[in-house]
């Protein structure tokens, strides 16, 4: 037999968990990132060339990429701590080493078109030991739909 006591106590831990999962649904991709920070590492200041890329029109099904320039502008390694994209369709690459004070590196991003027609404009969160640690790449293009 099931006490009124240990019934509330089930539902009460129910709801909150149930409640705590719903909050986490409204939060941005860049927050989530931002757990990720290791907030132990030196601090350094970053340059894009770029933030956005347009890749203009492209038939679907291609895979198109496009590579990001960033410049380590600090006194401390830089360290890309991770990229993420906002979308399983685009897959990004770059080096984990360090970069040097006053050195260059690249992060390239492959978007797959296959079954995406129409305007697209996507996103990847580079999570950096930089202040601010979040910075967000996009770029946009107009899938040509295959002709069946």
């Amino acid at each position: 037999m099931i006490k009124m006591k240990d019934l509330s106590c089930f539902l009460l831990a129910v709801l909150l968990v149930s409640a705590s999962a719903c909050g986490h649904k409204g939060k941005s991709k860049e927050n989530v990132v931002a757990s990720e920070i290791d907030t132990t590492l030196q601090k350094t200041t970053i340059r894009f060339v770029a933030l956005e890329h347009d890749f203009g029109q492209v038939k679907e099904g291609e895979k198109v990429a496009h590579t990001y320039e960033v410049i380590n502008t600090g006194d401390a390694d830089l360290l890309l701590q991770s990229v993420k994209p906002t979308c399983g369709c685009t897959v990004p690459k770059y080096d984990r080493k360090p970069i040097r004070p006053g050195k260059k590196g690249a992060i390239e991003i492959v978007f797959n078109t296959r079954g995406r027609p129409g305007r697209q404009h996507k996103s990847v969160i580079v999570v950096t030991n930089t202040e601010p640690s979040n910075t967000a790449l996009s770029f946009t293009c107009e899938v040509m739909p295959t002709e069946k």
